[in-house]
């Protein structure tokens, strides 16, 4: 199982997304919250192995900076390859870049298995839509007029990939462990 750190969006921004996401679905398209049941959030990190003991103390730390940075989703794009991937595009500020510095250096000593795209220097900051899309076109058109988004970061959790389930979660009203 993997795992991963995510920036959870304010209420405002987070109504926003599930109100694309629910389009989406309206539009034939399998959304996020429909394919894996998550709330909307930016992933600064995903990887195979984690140490709660070794990293949850700095990453509590390192997290605590990301509160309240504010992030805008202000573009529509796709990863491409057999089952396209829809995404809002998080315009990546300075603030953010660090953010996920100051994180990456405070998961090192205790996970394993770092994947490529949320490397050093690799970050593509961005709030998943739908998997598998089969009608880009539909996506664009379920988006258009929509963006941007300003969505300042509310909170930030250490969750179960692909399922979504929080294991710590930072910020927001309170801090949970499960």
């Amino acid at each position: 199982m993997a795992f991963a750190i995510e920036l959870r969006l304010d209420t405002a921004a987070t109504a926003a997304v599930a109100e694309l996401w629910a389009a989406l679905d309206r539009a034939g398209e399998t959304s996020l919250a429909t394919a894996r049941h998550r709330v909307p959030h930016v992933s600064l990190a995903v990887f195979e192995t984690l140490d709660r003991a070794v990293v949850e103390r700095p990453l509590a730390g390192a997290l605590s900076d990301a509160l309240g940075l504010p992030l805008v989703l202000g573009s529509l794009g796709f990863f491409p390859g057999a089952a396209p991937v829809a995404f809002l595009g998080v315009a990546p500020t300075r603030a953010l870049l660090e953010a996920h510095r100051v994180t990456l250096a405070a998961l090192e000593p205790g996970i394993g298995g770092l994947w490529p795209h949320y490397g050093p220097d690799a970050l593509v900051p961005h709030c998943t839509l739908a998997m598998a899309v089969r009608d880009p076109a539909r996506v664009a058109a379920a988006v258009a007029g929509r963006l941007p988004i300003a969505a300042p970061v509310a909170g930030a959790a250490v969750v179960e990939v692909p399922t979504g389930r929080p294991l710590v979660e930072f910020g927001g009203p309170g801090r949970r462990e499960t």
